[in-house]
């Protein structure tokens, strides 16, 4: 590609660097920036006195701009169901935008190299594992130059393969369960309720089943019990008292269901209080979260970032845990 200032009779084919006001029989025409130079153009230029013109003339081996980021666009979408859709490329810039709430799933370092081919291309993307609506721009493909060199081109589509997807939200059969002691509020427990219908709603979740107990062990215990018996896939539980401890009352009483804690505590906050179990009985194995009392807030938190998961059916390793470290502050 060559570019620069040109005598405007030999820009026929070029493109436009800047936009431009011309007098046309006393009329002004806006000519916007990236315009394709025509003959009708030239005459004009020259009718305006302008005798160079700033532009880009392309050669064999260069893919005009447009179609450079459309196809590594095409490309960039995982094929397996990817719940993504292309936007018309205007301007050099090429938009994915999201067909479904759910979760966006890439790996980063993959954005990272494929950035890394040229300086030419430009992709910027949401943030991996973070919640997306139906028709959310999730990430912007931009070249940088008006064309793209055919092989620089190729090396990108390589690396791009099948990096960006969506996962759905799945149905879950959701159990709430808050215990309660002599200082506890009804109308916390009841706004409890409200909050979490509302967190789980963007989680395509519509229906609930709450229960109520003593935060005793006993008691806990036997409301997890019915839970499980009731084919639960989720339990939510949240305490009358914040877990301070392994061996408080919502860890012991998973434990005496059988369940087991797999996690206290996160680098998130807030949300730094959560609890994360699991109960294997005999068909499958059931989530257990111990609810952090911010969850009983509106407002993000580290609940939402493992609830995501769960319901994109995603498992959450203490790796995945520890990476949310960078950006856990909220």
């Amino acid at each position: 590609m060559i570019f620069g200032e040109i005598e405007t009779e030999s820009s026929l084919n070029g493109i436009l660097s800047s936009s431009l006001l011309l007098y046309e029989n006393k009329n002004i025409i806006k000519v916007k920036k990236g315009t394709i130079i025509n003959k009708n153009l030239i005459d004009l230029l020259l009718k305006n006195n302008i005798k160079l013109v700033t532009c880009a003339k392309l050669d064999d081996q260069d893919i005009e701009e447009n179609k450079a980021v459309y196809e590594i666009s095409k490309n960039i979408l995982n094929t397996e169901q990817s719940n993504l859709t292309i936007q018309n490329p205007r301007q050099g810039r090429c938009n994915i935008i999201s067909d479904i709430n759910g979760l966006l799933v890439f790996d980063p370092e993959q954005l990272f190299l494929i950035n890394s081919v040229t300086d030419e291309i430009g992709i910027a993307s949401l943030k991996s594992y973070a919640y997306v609506k139906k028709n959310q721009v999730i990430a912007s493909i931009k070249a940088i130059p008006f064309a793209i060199n055919k092989e620089v081109l190729k090396k990108i589509i390589k690396t791009s393969n099948n990096c960006f997807k969506v996962l759905p939200f799945l149905k879950k059969n959701v159990h709430l369960i808050q215990s309660r002691n002599k200082i506890t509020l009804e109308k916390v427990l009841e706004k409890t309720v409200d909050v979490t219908k509302k967190r789980l709603l963007n989680c395509g979740i519509t229906k609930i089943l709450e229960k109520k107990c003593n935060h005793e062990i006993k008691s806990l215990s036997l409301e997890i019990k019915k839970s499980i018996d009731e084919n639960a896939d989720l339990i939510l539980v949240f305490g009358a008292t914040a877990i301070c401890d392994k061996n408080d009352v919502v860890p012991k009483s998973l434990k005496e269901n059988n369940g087991k804690v797999l996690r206290l505590g996160m680098p998130v906050e807030p949300g730094n209080l959560i609890l994360l179990g699991e109960i294997k009985n005999a068909s499958k194995i059931i989530s257990f979260i111990g609810m952090p009392g911010c969850a009983r807030s509106p407002k993000e938190n580290g609940v939402d970032w493992i609830l995501w998961r769960i319901f994109c059916g995603l498992g959450v390793s203490n790796n995945n845990i520890n990476y949310m470290g960078n950006g856990g502050l909220l």
